[in-house]
């Protein structure tokens, strides 16, 4: 999940610094907290549990 998190930071900063679209900087930071929330509940409620109880 570190990876992803990183990966999808890397390419929003470069996107900044590249002066792309706001919007293509936006759709990243959501589809990047879209796909980690999922990746986040399947980890807790998948066989390799966190420890946490939602």
């Amino acid at each position: 999940m570190d990876t992803l998190i990183f990966s999808g930071l890397l390419f929003a900063s470069l996107a900044v610094m590249g002066q792309k679209r706001r919007s293509l900087v936006l759709g990243v930071w959501w589809l990047l907290l879209v796909v980690t929330l999922l990746l986040l509940a399947h980890h807790i409620t998948g066989g390799l549990s966190l420890g946490l109880s939602y």
